[in-house]
């Protein structure tokens, strides 16, 4: 059986929006993201948390179908990330990639504030980008690297 069209199920963003910072700019830089990889109109869901402390946390999601993701996601955010995210992808690919066929990459929340799409471990915007089941971790890995994603 050949691979789908599109390789994904789904793209899950999300940020956490802590007591010191604004929510509307989390919301506006996952929104950022989201539009980077799909032109579709997509509606963004808030959670209010209290923390320990007592303090305010706001979780911000927004979900895509495969419909309302492009074949080329990948090469999409290829072309905007840096030479050197790109390598740490390379060096990291199979510590992105579980068993259930999710890609998980972060994101930095102030650089995509910018404009920009840069990774980021600490306090990121998350993406879970979820394969269709034909897509083992082999394969998921070599998408990775023909987009240009990984070299």
């Amino acid at each position: 059986m050949a691979p789908p069209k599109v390789p994904f199920l789904s793209a899950n963003f999300s940020a956490i929006a802590h007591a010191t910072e604004d929510v509307e700019k989390v919301a506006q830089s996952l929104g950022f993201l989201v539009g980077c990889v799909s032109t579709a109109k997509v509606h963004t869901t808030r959670q209010y948390l209290k923390g320990h402390h007592g303090n305010m946390i706001t979780t911000i999601s927004a979900k895509l179908s495969r419909k309302e993701l492009p074949s080329d996601a990948l090469a999409i955010l290829s072309q905007k990330l840096s030479e050197s995210d790109r390598r740490f992808l390379s060096d990291h690919i199979s510590s992105c990639v579980d068993e259930d066929r999710v890609l998980y990459l972060r994101f930095d929340k102030q650089e995509a504030l910018l404009g920009k799409v840069r990774l980021q471990e600490g306090d990121p915007i998350r993406l879970k980008l979820k394969f269709a089941p034909e897509y083992d971790r082999e394969a998921i890995a070599s998408l990775c690297t023909q987009s240009g994603l990984v070299s």
